[in-house]
């Protein structure tokens, strides 16, 4: 291919003009030739232009087609409803209680999530399983145009890095597990919006470095307990390492007046929390961080963090590739090139990553970090579907793979000069060619599942009541929507308390696993305390996982005032009843099991 010997060669090597052209004819003929590049080498811009756009295209495709096919009740998760009921307490009781005319309740993680659950409660009429719907599918597509925003800030202004990291970004989100948690119900996209929120906050007004900035900064990132606990990683980490590892004065005061806000306004939320709840700490982290219910549940959940990070690891690989890549090959190359600073080649690897990494940047790689090892040695991944657990510093590792593709970017443009042969934008095409070989699979799949499920009628149905006489429900918890129907003086035990709790909204549901209870969530569950505070109706035994529970309670001498039906007598998957023999309701619920055993 012909190249322009003026756009390539070093100044000392260009040829002098001849003598006989004028100065101003060969200023315009340098002109001319450096804004006409070659017809082939515009070609293959425009063509790798064009690919990565429907690289774009196919990815959104596989997006959409994956949340949509699953907007139903049936993708809801059982703690999704749990919000719900407290979101009809709140406007019902004005109160954040679990029970109605209860006393307040710390019982879920995300305090911020719970009041984003009212307007939907609003919106969707009282529909409790609609209402779950969109109560996370709203933040999706928000969810998607912040990493957009994030992208575009981390690559920075080149052309190259921008696209390529748009393309790693949408692959690795297009093919992997971020829509379930779309259409779940539960928190993880409303505190994936926070952190991308946070990280594109902190450096818009790291920009200008002001106290007032930081303080403003600090008070945002204060709220990040009440969106998700582990968030408080970068809340405190990213202005620490500003305080730590800036050079610069004025940032250096940005970032202590951030943590100092950050401080305030979480020390703020401790107190209030203890005052109103009687718990700093939500009563879920009782629950999932210390062994509250004993080996079984332990037992039951080994090995379970371990492959769930393996999973999540597979499904964004090309980010951590890229991240390896900057800190194993791109910073050697920088350090051989012949401007590298005086001194540069001593460093090498990590240590030479360190050192170009700003502040910022190592604070967030600090959170990330602590994050993912918080969730991996400390969490029990109950209700953990879809390595949620693993998503929360998601965004940290999409800036960080951001930077570093960046920093490839600009270190293979120095390597080959300017301008990049037009080998690089076929490589690049013919790298978007294999990830369409390896969207075309998920995305024909995804397709054949929506064409399946809208003729089927598979979708947009949102009746809990008509779902809780379906089969899966009914396998799950015996009779539910026959239990359902009795009056509201009901008491109910159980330890699954989603769905059942938001079909009886009106009804007392004691959460025996202590996410609800303060009874039950500071300390072991205890038959003698269960039955002291509490003479249920009905209870639903135990799930096969809580062990020590179930022994403690059938042990007890206050079950002799209970009839007891064993799961595999009811022909149910996974609890068996009990019914109090001195209940109002004893006679019914009798006629129930009878009812439902003779049809069997």
């Amino acid at each position: 291919m012909t190249t322009h010997v003026e756009t390539t060669l070093p100044e000392e090597q260009r040829a002098e003009p001849s003598a006989d052209a004028s100065a101003g004819q060969g200023a315009a003929a340098d002109e001319a030739v450096e804004r006409s590049p070659s017809l082939p080498r515009e070609a293959v811009r425009r063509l790798a232009s064009v690919c990565f756009w429907i690289t774009m295209a196919l990815c959104l495709a596989l997006l959409a087609c994956k949340t949509v096919v699953r907007f139903d009740l049936t993708t809801l998760w059982d703690d999704a409803y749990m919000f719900q009921r407290y979101a009809h307490n709140i406007l019902a009781e004005h109160s954040v209680s679990w029970n109605p005319k209860g006393p307040p309740s710390y019982g879920l993680t995300s305090l911020a999530f719970i009041v984003a659950a009212v307007p939907f409660h609003l919106i969707a009429g009282g529909n409790t399983s609609l209402a779950a719907m969109l109560q996370s599918l709203v933040w999706g597509p928000v969810l998607l145009v912040l990493l957009a925003l994030l992208v575009l800030r981390a690559a920075g202004d080149g052309k190259v890095a921008r696209l390529s990291c748009f393309t790693l970004v949408a692959f690795c989100a297009a093919r992997s597990t971020l829509t379930d948690h779309f259409v779940s119900g539960m928190d993880t996209s409303f505190g994936l919006c926070f952190l991308t929120a946070y990280l594109l906050l902190t450096l818009r007004l790291l920009g200008a470095a002001r106290v007032a900035g930081g303080v403003a900064l600090g008070a945002f990132g204060g709220l990040a307990f009440s969106v998700r606990p582990e968030l408080t990683a970068y809340a405190v980490l990213v202005p620490l390492a500003l305080v730590a590892l800036e050079r610069d004065r004025d940032r250096r005061r940005f970032g202590l007046a951030a943590l100092a806000a950050t401080a305030g306004v979480l020390a703020l939320h401790l107190a209030a929390a203890k005052l109103y709840f009687g718990s700093p700490l939500p009563l879920p982290f009782y629950a999932k961080s210390t062994n509250l219910y004993g080996s079984g549940i332990l037992r039951a959940y080994r090995g379970r963090p371990t492959i769930d990070l393996v999973d999540w690891i597979e499904l964004f690989w090309p980010l951590f590739t890229v991240i390896a890549l900057d800190v194993l090959v791109g910073l050697g190359a920088r350090q051989a090139s012949p401007g590298a600073p005086a001194g540069e080649g001593r460093r090498s690897g990590p240590r030479a990553f360190w050192a170009e990494s700003s502040a910022f940047d190592k604070g967030v790689l600090a959170a990330t970090l602590l994050c993912l090892a918080y969730s991996w040695l400390f969490v029990v991944p109950i209700m953990g579907f879809a390595q949620r657990f693993y998503y929360a510093p998601l965004p940290g590792l999409i800036y960080l793979a951001c930077r570093s593709a960046a920093r490839l970017a600009r270190t293979l443009s120095d390597s080959v000069g300017q301008p990049a042969p037009a080998a690089l934008p076929l490589a690049g095409v013919a790298a978007l060619a294999i990830l369409w070989l390896q969207l075309s699979t998920p995305l024909a799949a995804a397709g054949r599942d929506l064409a399946g499920a809208v003729a089927a009628n598979r979708l947009g149905h949102f009746n809990i009541v008509k779902h809780g006489n379906t089969s899966g429900p009914q396998k799950y918890w015996f009779a539910i929507d026959r239990v359902s129907k009795l009056p509201d003086d009901l008491v109910i035990a159980t330890t699954e308390v989603g769905m059942l709790g938001a079909m009886n909204l009106k009804k007392t549901i004691i959460d025996m696993a202590g996410l609800n209870d303060r009874r039950f969530a500071l300390e072991p569950f205890s038959a003698d305390r269960f039955f002291e505070a509490y003479k249920p109706d009905l209870i639903y035994m135990p799930h096969p996982h809580y062990v020590q529970m179930t022994e403690d309670l059938t042990a007890h001498r206050e079950m002799s005032h209970y009839v007891v039906y064993s799961k595999s007598k009811l022909g149910t998957s996974q609890f068996g009843i009990a019914v109090r023999r001195d209940s109002r309701y004893f006679e019914q619920l009798q006629q129930i099991v009878k009812e439902k055993m003779g049809s069997k």
